[in-house]
């Protein structure tokens, strides 16, 4: 089963813009080396996705416990990033 969580942009949380394309690629970088597939989507504001979907390929029981342990791998390596509050 593959289990998805999708994180908006949030122009409100951003803060240091000159390097948040910056941040948001270490975002994604991290993810892939978490082991997740990480879409992007098309639509971009100031070279910023204006959505992310993280995606974790699993089996077994624990599966439905699985999508708050990606929304939490996400918020953990954005907050590590200083950009928790850029996507929601």
């Amino acid at each position: 089963m593959k289990v998805h969580q999708q994180f908006d942009l949030n122009l409100r949380g951003m803060p240091r813009a000159n390097e948040i394309p910056f941040l948001v690629e270490k975002l994604i970088k991290d993810l892939i080396e978490k082991g997740y597939i990480v879409i992007e989507s098309s639509s971009r504001y100031m070279g910023i996705p204006q959505s992310i979907t993280v995606i974790k390929d699993f089996s077994g029981p624990f599966v439905i416990n699985f999508s708050s342990k990606a929304k939490e791998d996400f918020k953990a390596v954005s907050r590590a990033l200083g950009i928790d509050k850029l996507f929601e």
